[in-house]
């Protein structure tokens, strides 16, 4: 009889375990589960601030060891699916998140400036006049965005003033070579100070054309008061 009752347990068991569809008892939802997937949707937000990069961190943890209680505890504890969808909705939103918001960072215009290049600040072959477009900006004293090279200093960390240069390969060579027009004097206004980098970087702030330009050794025709560095 004992021998016939551990048989029938040892079966449901198997039969429990392989999903047959046999259910033994009341088995309550993971915690841990929901709160995984609660926490996934939430995921979004992290194009709001980095601090909440928090909610994909702790949704992919809890969803983890959500997943880890329902295997380990079949007949106390269901919501499996729950603790899947955490885990993944954790990763996969939180990845996109965070390469969306990468993008609008580094590639994205900022409110409030317009975008120009070294190329368009050049002045006419044939006239030697800088676009209007570019004069204009510079005597409404507009806020312009610029991408660039820092060029070479002494100073690596707690920068203020740097020269900005068009391409990577500028770097290599003495300022005084240079067409003027291919640098760009920054200097960082407020509380603002950048480390050097060898990689491009974004600045923004105010236009502003050096008209004497030509009688300063060394001289640059336009410069920006920066208050955004990226």
């Amino acid at each position: 009889m004992t021998q016939e009752f551990d048989e029938t347990i040892s079966k449901i068991t198997k039969e429990e375990i392989s999903g047959k569809g046999i259910t033994v008892g009341y088995r309550a939802v993971s915690v841990l589960a929901v709160i995984a997937l609660v926490l996934s949707l939430f995921t979004p937000l992290m194009l709001l601030s980095n601090w909440f990069i928090l909610f994909p961190l702790l949704g992919a943890i809890c969803g983890i060891f959500g997943l880890y209680n329902i295997l380990s505890c079949p007949f106390d504890y269901t919501g499996r699916g729950f603790a899947l969808g955490g885990i993944i909705f954790s990763f996969v939103i939180g990845i996109a998140a965070a390469g969306w918001g990468t993008y609008l960072y580094y590639f994205n215009i900022p409110y409030g400036y317009t975008a120009v290049s070294f190329l368009e600040m050049r002045p006419d072959e044939r006239t030697g006049r800088v676009p209007e477009h570019i004069m204009q900006l510079a005597q409404e004293q507009r806020k312009v965005y610029i991408r660039g090279f820092m060029y070479p200093g002494r100073q690596l960390s707690g920068i203020q003033n740097f020269i900005l240069v068009r391409a990577k390969e500028h770097c290599k060579f003495c300022a005084t070579q240079l067409n003027p027009f291919d640098m760009v004097s920054v200097h960082c206004t407020g509380e603002l100070r950048v480390p050097f980098r060898t990689r491009a970087v974004h600045v923004g702030g105010v236009l502003y054309y050096n008209e004497d330009y030509h009688s300063n050794l060394g001289g640059v025709p336009f410069h920006i008061e920066a208050d955004l560095f990226r």
